[in-house]
């Protein structure tokens, strides 16, 4: 089994996204903690586009406040950033991006 707790800024994508067209999608971006990229959550139940992926460490309690996540700047960046990767998808009517706390358990 797998099973993990992180935080994320993105949006959902349908499931039926194939996964190679992702790849391409976010192909030539550096990797960092602020790249696109993609989450599976489950066994395929949910398919999230994500930047600024962060596991929660294991029995720790991290608080949370909007204003020590991120500054506007980088919201605004992360949000250019994921709009592009969505829009050479063919999602140009995504949701907009929100902070996802994603339990990934498969």
């Amino acid at each position: 089994m797998y099973h993990t707790v992180a935080l994320a800024y993105g949006f959902e994508i349908p499931t039926s996204t194939d996964l190679d067209e992702i790849d391409r999608a976010t192909a030539g971006q550096d990797h960092h903690p602020d790249g696109v990229g993609y989450i599976i959550v489950g066994d395929f139940e949910k398919t999230l586009l994500v930047t600024r992926y962060t596991r929660a460490t294991e029995n720790a309690v991290v608080r949370l406040a909007p204003e020590a996540l991120a500054a506007p700047a980088e919201l605004a960046g992360w949000e250019a950033a994921l709009h592009t990767v969505a829009v050479r998808l063919g999602f140009t009517g995504h949701p907009a991006p929100a902070w996802l706390l994603i339990h990934n358990y498969r």
